[in-house]
Protein backbone atom coordinates (compact mmCIF):
# COMPACT_ATOMS: atom_id res chain seq x y z
CA UNK A 1 0.00 0.00 0.00
CA UNK A 2 1.20 3.45 -0.71
CA UNK A 3 1.11 5.66 2.23
CA UNK A 4 -0.07 9.24 1.75
CA UNK A 5 2.62 11.79 1.84
CA UNK A 6 0.98 13.61 4.75
CA UNK A 7 0.99 10.15 6.37
CA UNK A 8 5.03 9.89 5.69
CA UNK A 9 6.10 13.05 7.38
CA UNK A 10 3.61 12.38 10.39
CA UNK A 11 5.45 9.30 10.79
CA UNK A 12 8.77 10.63 10.53
CA UNK A 13 7.99 13.46 13.21
CA UNK A 14 6.63 11.09 15.24
CA UNK A 15 9.82 8.81 15.02
CA UNK A 16 11.87 11.37 15.78
CA UNK A 17 10.14 12.73 18.92
CA UNK A 18 8.74 9.48 20.39
CA UNK A 19 9.53 6.40 18.15
CA UNK A 20 13.09 5.47 19.98
CA UNK A 21 11.89 6.40 24.04
CA UNK A 22 11.30 3.62 26.40
CA UNK A 23 9.40 6.05 28.61
CA UNK A 24 5.81 6.24 27.89
CA UNK A 25 4.45 8.97 26.92
CA UNK A 26 1.26 11.67 28.97
CA UNK A 27 -0.15 12.59 26.24
CA UNK A 28 -0.88 11.31 22.22
CA UNK A 29 0.81 12.97 20.23
CA UNK A 30 -0.55 15.03 17.64
CA UNK A 31 0.20 17.75 14.70
CA UNK A 32 -1.39 20.62 13.76
CA UNK A 33 -3.26 19.72 10.54
CA UNK A 34 -2.21 23.05 7.99
CA UNK A 35 0.98 22.18 9.70
CA UNK A 36 1.60 19.10 8.39
CA UNK A 37 0.06 19.77 4.64
CA UNK A 38 2.95 22.33 4.44
CA UNK A 39 5.39 19.99 5.80
CA UNK A 40 4.23 17.51 3.17
CA UNK A 41 4.81 20.01 0.23
CA UNK A 42 0.95 19.90 -0.80
CA UNK A 43 -0.10 23.48 -1.38
CA UNK A 44 -3.45 23.13 -4.08
CA UNK A 45 -6.48 22.65 -2.74
CA UNK A 46 -7.24 19.88 -4.79
CA UNK A 47 -4.00 17.97 -2.87
CA UNK A 48 -5.46 19.57 0.53
CA UNK A 49 -8.80 18.14 0.06
CA UNK A 50 -7.84 14.61 -0.85
CA UNK A 51 -5.29 14.57 1.84
CA UNK A 52 -8.66 15.34 4.43
CA UNK A 53 -10.60 12.30 2.62
CA UNK A 54 -7.61 10.14 3.49
CA UNK A 55 -7.40 11.22 7.12
CA UNK A 56 -11.19 10.75 7.17
CA UNK A 57 -10.68 6.76 6.36
CA UNK A 58 -7.95 6.80 8.41
CA UNK A 59 -10.23 8.43 11.11
CA UNK A 60 -12.95 5.81 10.46
CA UNK A 61 -10.98 2.80 10.71
CA UNK A 62 -9.99 3.79 14.03
CA UNK A 63 -6.05 4.22 13.87
CA UNK A 64 -6.14 8.14 14.22
CA UNK A 65 -8.39 10.64 15.88
CA UNK A 66 -8.89 14.26 14.15
CA UNK A 67 -9.98 17.07 15.50
CA UNK A 68 -12.05 20.14 13.75
CA UNK A 69 -12.80 23.22 13.86
CA UNK A 70 -16.29 24.29 14.16
CA UNK A 71 -17.17 24.37 10.52
CA UNK A 72 -16.05 20.78 10.45
CA UNK A 73 -12.06 21.87 9.06
CA UNK A 74 -9.42 19.34 9.98
CA UNK A 75 -7.85 20.66 13.20
CA UNK A 76 -5.30 18.06 14.26
CA UNK A 77 -4.16 14.82 13.84
CA UNK A 78 -3.70 12.75 16.97
CA UNK A 79 -1.94 9.27 16.84
CA UNK A 80 -3.91 7.51 19.88
CA UNK A 81 -1.57 5.12 21.99
CA UNK A 82 -2.94 1.97 20.96
CA UNK A 83 -2.02 3.05 17.42
CA UNK A 84 1.52 3.37 17.74
CA UNK A 85 2.17 -0.61 16.95
CA UNK A 86 -0.12 -0.33 13.82
CA UNK A 87 2.02 2.99 12.52
CA UNK A 88 5.17 0.88 12.62
CA UNK A 89 3.99 -2.08 10.69
CA UNK A 90 2.80 0.15 8.10
CA UNK A 91 6.34 1.32 7.60
CA UNK A 92 7.94 -1.55 8.41
CA UNK A 93 9.98 -0.14 11.92
CA UNK A 94 9.98 -2.51 15.11
CA UNK A 95 8.66 -0.72 17.88
CA UNK A 96 11.05 0.83 20.91
CA UNK A 97 10.58 -1.88 23.51
CA UNK A 98 11.73 -4.44 20.90
CA UNK A 99 14.81 -2.93 19.65
CA UNK A 100 15.49 -2.48 23.30
CA UNK A 101 14.84 -6.59 24.39
CA UNK A 102 17.41 -7.61 21.33
CA UNK A 103 20.10 -4.99 22.51
CA UNK A 104 19.60 -6.10 25.79
CA UNK A 105 19.99 -9.46 24.53
CA UNK A 106 23.50 -8.72 22.94
CA UNK A 107 25.01 -7.21 25.90
CA UNK A 108 23.68 -9.85 28.04
CA UNK A 109 25.60 -12.41 25.27
CA UNK A 110 28.70 -10.43 25.39
CA UNK A 111 28.88 -9.56 29.62
CA UNK A 112 28.77 -13.49 29.62
CA UNK A 113 32.09 -13.74 27.18
CA UNK A 114 36.01 -14.07 29.08
CA UNK A 115 37.98 -11.65 28.38
CA UNK A 116 41.99 -13.02 27.97
CA UNK A 117 43.52 -10.04 29.42
CA UNK A 118 40.68 -8.07 31.95
CA UNK A 119 38.41 -10.92 33.10
CA UNK A 120 37.41 -8.48 36.26
CA UNK A 121 37.04 -5.63 33.45
CA UNK A 122 34.93 -6.18 30.87
CA UNK A 123 32.11 -7.88 32.89
CA UNK A 124 32.02 -4.69 35.23
CA UNK A 125 31.86 -2.57 31.62
CA UNK A 126 29.00 -4.55 30.50
CA UNK A 127 27.50 -4.23 33.68
CA UNK A 128 27.60 -0.47 33.59
CA UNK A 129 26.50 -0.20 30.18
CA UNK A 130 23.33 -2.41 31.07
CA UNK A 131 22.70 0.50 33.81
CA UNK A 132 22.17 2.88 31.13
CA UNK A 133 20.51 1.09 28.67
CA UNK A 134 18.44 -0.11 31.63
CA UNK A 135 16.88 3.25 32.26
CA UNK A 136 16.50 3.85 28.42
CA UNK A 137 19.34 5.87 28.32
CA UNK A 138 22.20 5.74 25.64
CA UNK A 139 26.22 5.79 26.67
CA UNK A 140 28.00 7.08 23.53
CA UNK A 141 29.72 5.70 21.67
CA UNK A 142 27.08 2.56 22.52
CA UNK A 143 23.29 3.12 21.90
CA UNK A 144 20.40 0.77 22.50
CA UNK A 145 18.65 1.99 19.55
CA UNK A 146 20.74 0.51 17.12
CA UNK A 147 21.39 -3.03 17.77
CA UNK A 148 23.50 -4.04 14.98
CA UNK A 149 25.83 -1.23 15.73
CA UNK A 150 26.07 -1.95 19.35
CA UNK A 151 27.35 -5.77 18.71
CA UNK A 152 29.43 -4.65 16.25
CA UNK A 153 31.30 -2.07 18.77
CA UNK A 154 31.31 -4.34 21.34
CA UNK A 155 32.93 -7.28 18.73
CA UNK A 156 35.35 -4.90 18.35
CA UNK A 157 36.28 -3.22 21.61
CA UNK A 158 36.41 -7.11 23.22
CA UNK A 159 38.50 -8.11 20.32
CA UNK A 160 40.87 -5.45 19.99
CA UNK A 161 41.80 -5.24 24.12
CA UNK A 162 42.25 -9.03 24.33
CA UNK A 163 45.30 -9.00 22.83
CA UNK A 164 48.92 -7.79 23.79
CA UNK A 165 49.85 -5.79 20.43
CA UNK A 166 53.43 -5.56 19.42
CA UNK A 167 54.59 -2.23 19.36
CA UNK A 168 54.03 -0.63 15.81
CA UNK A 169 51.42 -2.76 14.78
CA UNK A 170 49.68 -0.61 12.03
CA UNK A 171 46.03 -0.70 11.98
CA UNK A 172 45.54 -2.40 8.93
CA UNK A 173 47.70 -5.35 10.76
CA UNK A 174 45.23 -5.73 13.61
CA UNK A 175 42.11 -5.95 10.84
CA UNK A 176 44.11 -8.97 9.14
CA UNK A 177 44.90 -10.60 12.66
CA UNK A 178 41.07 -10.25 13.73
CA UNK A 179 39.98 -11.44 10.23
CA UNK A 180 38.00 -8.37 9.50
CA UNK A 181 37.16 -6.69 6.19
CA UNK A 182 40.40 -4.03 5.86
CA UNK A 183 39.27 -0.38 6.94
CA UNK A 184 37.35 -1.74 9.61
CA UNK A 185 39.25 -0.53 12.51
CA UNK A 186 40.27 2.60 10.61
CA UNK A 187 36.13 3.57 9.92
CA UNK A 188 34.90 3.08 13.54
CA UNK A 189 38.16 4.28 15.17
CA UNK A 190 36.70 7.13 16.68
CA UNK A 191 34.16 5.35 18.62
CA UNK A 192 36.03 2.14 19.50
CA UNK A 193 38.64 4.86 21.02
CA UNK A 194 35.43 6.10 22.95
CA UNK A 195 34.65 2.67 23.92
CA UNK A 196 38.22 1.66 25.14
CA UNK A 197 38.27 4.22 27.44
CA UNK A 198 35.05 3.32 29.00
CA UNK A 199 36.46 -0.10 29.47
CA UNK A 200 39.89 1.10 30.92
CA UNK A 201 37.57 4.14 33.09
CA UNK A 202 39.90 6.38 31.99
CA UNK A 203 38.73 10.30 33.02
CA UNK A 204 41.31 11.17 29.70
CA UNK A 205 40.43 9.88 26.53
CA UNK A 206 42.24 6.43 25.40
CA UNK A 207 44.08 6.35 21.68
CA UNK A 208 44.70 3.24 19.89
CA UNK A 209 48.15 3.73 20.00
CA UNK A 210 48.10 3.58 23.83
CA UNK A 211 47.86 -0.21 22.83
CA UNK A 212 50.58 -0.38 20.62
CA UNK A 213 48.22 -0.17 17.02
CA UNK A 214 49.68 2.73 14.77
CA UNK A 215 46.88 4.52 12.70
CA UNK A 216 48.02 7.22 11.10
CA UNK A 217 51.93 8.69 10.42
CA UNK A 218 52.90 9.33 13.59
CA UNK A 219 54.77 12.46 14.19
CA UNK A 220 56.22 14.26 17.09
CA UNK A 221 55.74 17.90 18.27
CA UNK A 222 58.83 19.20 20.03
CA UNK A 223 61.02 22.61 20.92
CA UNK A 224 64.77 22.91 20.82
CA UNK A 225 67.15 22.04 18.83
CA UNK A 226 66.88 19.10 16.39
CA UNK A 227 69.24 18.17 13.54
CA UNK A 228 67.82 15.22 11.53
CA UNK A 229 70.55 14.14 8.53
CA UNK A 230 69.56 11.63 5.47
CA UNK A 231 71.23 9.35 3.22
CA UNK A 232 71.14 11.59 0.48
CA UNK A 233 73.11 14.12 1.98
CA UNK A 234 70.24 16.29 2.85
CA UNK A 235 69.23 17.45 6.21
CA UNK A 236 66.14 19.26 8.48
CA UNK A 237 67.67 21.32 10.71
CA UNK A 238 64.99 22.69 13.38
CA UNK A 239 64.90 24.79 16.61
CA UNK A 240 64.34 28.32 15.35
CA UNK A 241 61.01 28.34 15.73
CA UNK A 242 59.51 29.62 18.90
CA UNK A 243 56.90 26.83 21.22
CA UNK A 244 56.87 24.04 19.09
CA UNK A 245 57.58 22.36 15.63
CA UNK A 246 56.93 18.70 14.26
CA UNK A 247 58.65 16.14 12.25
CA UNK A 248 57.00 12.86 11.68
CA UNK A 249 57.84 8.88 12.23
CA UNK A 250 58.40 8.27 8.89
CA UNK A 251 61.36 11.05 7.88
CA UNK A 252 63.17 10.21 11.67
CA UNK A 253 63.13 6.24 10.36
CA UNK A 254 64.67 7.06 7.15
CA UNK A 255 67.10 9.51 8.99
CA UNK A 256 70.84 7.85 9.18
CA UNK A 257 71.92 10.63 12.15
CA UNK A 258 69.81 12.45 14.89
CA UNK A 259 71.20 15.15 16.73
CA UNK A 260 71.31 18.09 19.02
CA UNK A 261 72.98 20.46 21.06
CA UNK A 262 70.82 20.30 23.78
CA UNK A 263 71.83 19.44 26.83
CA UNK A 264 68.85 17.29 28.19
CA UNK A 265 65.93 15.97 27.29
CA UNK A 266 62.57 16.93 28.83
CA UNK A 267 59.46 14.76 27.64
CA UNK A 268 55.85 16.74 28.83
CA UNK A 269 52.85 14.43 29.46
CA UNK A 270 50.14 16.94 28.97
CA UNK A 271 50.91 18.59 25.24
CA UNK A 272 47.91 21.38 25.21
CA UNK A 273 49.33 23.05 28.32
CA UNK A 274 52.20 22.07 30.07
CA UNK A 275 54.11 21.83 27.29
CA UNK A 276 53.45 25.28 25.81
CA UNK A 277 54.53 27.15 29.37
CA UNK A 278 57.86 25.15 29.19
CA UNK A 279 58.85 25.85 25.68
CA UNK A 280 58.07 29.53 26.94
CA UNK A 281 60.47 28.93 29.17
CA UNK A 282 63.01 27.13 27.09
CA UNK A 283 64.37 30.66 25.24
CA UNK A 284 68.18 29.56 26.13
CA UNK A 285 67.14 27.06 23.38
CA UNK A 286 69.63 24.12 25.57
CA UNK A 287 66.35 21.76 26.05
CA UNK A 288 64.64 19.55 23.43
CA UNK A 289 61.50 19.34 25.06
CA UNK A 290 58.84 16.74 23.33
CA UNK A 291 55.39 15.75 23.74
CA UNK A 292 54.25 12.65 24.89
CA UNK A 293 51.53 10.24 26.40
CA UNK A 294 52.26 6.75 25.40
CA UNK A 295 55.28 7.00 23.38
CA UNK A 296 54.38 6.82 19.93
CA UNK A 297 56.39 5.22 16.90
CA UNK A 298 57.75 8.40 16.04
CA UNK A 299 59.04 9.32 19.95
CA UNK A 300 60.29 5.74 20.12
CA UNK A 301 62.32 6.11 17.16
CA UNK A 302 63.89 9.68 18.37
CA UNK A 303 64.83 8.75 21.58
CA UNK A 304 66.55 5.65 20.17
CA UNK A 305 68.14 7.63 18.07
CA UNK A 306 69.79 10.32 19.99
CA UNK A 307 72.67 10.03 21.56
CA UNK A 308 72.61 7.87 24.89
CA UNK A 309 74.71 9.46 27.24
CA UNK A 310 71.68 12.84 26.80
CA UNK A 311 69.84 13.43 29.71
CA UNK A 312 66.04 12.42 29.89
CA UNK A 313 63.69 13.96 32.19
CA UNK A 314 59.48 13.28 32.50
CA UNK A 315 57.18 15.19 33.79
CA UNK A 316 53.86 14.16 33.61
CA UNK A 317 50.43 13.59 35.83
CA UNK A 318 50.42 11.37 39.04
CA UNK A 319 47.95 9.31 38.54
CA UNK A 320 48.63 5.23 37.99
CA UNK A 321 48.22 6.15 33.90
CA UNK A 322 50.92 9.07 34.69
CA UNK A 323 53.37 6.66 36.20
CA UNK A 324 52.38 3.56 33.32
CA UNK A 325 53.35 6.13 30.62
CA UNK A 326 56.97 6.90 32.32
CA UNK A 327 57.32 2.63 32.57
CA UNK A 328 56.35 2.86 28.53
CA UNK A 329 58.76 5.71 28.16
CA UNK A 330 61.60 3.57 30.22
CA UNK A 331 60.69 0.94 28.36
CA UNK A 332 61.14 2.55 24.78
CA UNK A 333 64.37 4.17 25.76
CA UNK A 334 68.31 3.05 25.80
CA UNK A 335 68.81 6.10 28.63
CA UNK A 336 67.33 6.48 32.05
CA UNK A 337 64.18 8.22 32.22
CA UNK A 338 63.99 10.16 35.72
CA UNK A 339 60.73 11.43 37.14
CA UNK A 340 60.64 14.86 37.99
CA UNK A 341 58.71 16.37 40.08
CA UNK A 342 56.38 13.39 39.60
CA UNK A 343 55.61 13.02 43.73
CA UNK A 344 51.89 11.99 44.46
CA UNK A 345 50.16 14.92 46.42
CA UNK A 346 46.84 13.98 48.39
CA UNK A 347 43.78 15.48 48.33
CA UNK A 348 40.31 14.40 50.40
CA UNK A 349 37.75 15.74 47.18
CA UNK A 350 40.25 13.41 44.20
CA UNK A 351 38.84 10.89 42.65
CA UNK A 352 38.79 7.43 44.16
CA UNK A 353 41.17 5.01 42.59
CA UNK A 354 38.88 2.35 40.14
CA UNK A 355 39.42 -1.30 40.21
CA UNK A 356 41.78 -0.74 36.97
CA UNK A 357 43.63 1.86 38.44
CA UNK A 358 44.43 -0.51 41.31
CA UNK A 359 45.69 -3.01 38.46
CA UNK A 360 47.93 -0.75 37.37
CA UNK A 361 49.30 0.29 40.50
CA UNK A 362 49.52 -3.34 40.94
CA UNK A 363 51.57 -3.89 37.63
CA UNK A 364 53.71 -0.69 38.36
CA UNK A 365 54.61 -2.03 41.77
CA UNK A 366 56.30 -5.32 40.53
CA UNK A 367 58.10 -3.61 37.66
CA UNK A 368 61.92 -3.17 38.28
CA UNK A 369 62.00 -0.22 36.45
CA UNK A 370 59.47 1.93 38.54
CA UNK A 371 61.85 1.26 41.86
CA UNK A 372 62.12 4.73 42.55
CA UNK A 373 58.77 5.69 42.43
CA UNK A 374 57.19 2.73 44.74
CA UNK A 375 56.87 4.81 47.68
CA UNK A 376 54.79 7.64 46.19
CA UNK A 377 52.68 4.78 44.46
CA UNK A 378 52.26 2.84 48.02
CA UNK A 379 50.67 6.19 49.23
CA UNK A 380 48.41 6.74 46.55
CA UNK A 381 47.15 2.92 46.90
CA UNK A 382 47.13 3.19 50.59
CA UNK A 383 44.66 5.80 50.88
CA UNK A 384 43.01 4.89 48.08
CA UNK A 385 42.78 8.37 45.79
CA UNK A 386 44.13 9.67 42.66
CA UNK A 387 45.16 12.82 44.76
CA UNK A 388 45.98 15.91 42.94
CA UNK A 389 47.60 14.35 40.03
CA UNK A 390 47.14 16.87 37.14
CA UNK A 391 50.46 18.82 36.51
CA UNK A 392 49.23 21.89 35.04
CA UNK A 393 49.00 23.57 37.79
CA UNK A 394 52.55 22.29 39.38
CA UNK A 395 54.87 24.81 37.74
CA UNK A 396 56.54 26.32 40.18
CA UNK A 397 60.45 25.64 38.80
CA UNK A 398 61.78 26.48 35.79
CA UNK A 399 63.27 23.35 33.07
CA UNK A 400 65.43 20.72 35.12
Amino acid sequence: MKTPRWLDEFYHQWAHNRGMRLSGAKIPFSRPWEDLLDASGLHSSDERASAAREAEEFERSGHLLVTRYHHRVLHRIRLPFESEAWLCRLYGAEPSSVIWKRSMDILGEFSCREHSLYPDLWPNFCASLGNFFAAGRNRRPFSWQHPDHLKLLLELTHAVSARDWPAGTLVREVDVALGLPTKTIEGHRRSLEQALTQLFQRGTPLSLEALNIVTTNSRLHFDGPLRIEFEDGSLHEAGNLRHGDFVTAADLQRAVRVSTTATRILSIENSKTTFRRFAERNAGRDALIIATSFPTTAVRCLLGKLPVDLPHFHFGDTDPAGFFILLKLRQATPRPVAAWQMNWRDTEDSPLLTLYDRRILDRLLASPEMKDCYETMREMLTTGRKGDYEQEFLMTRGLP
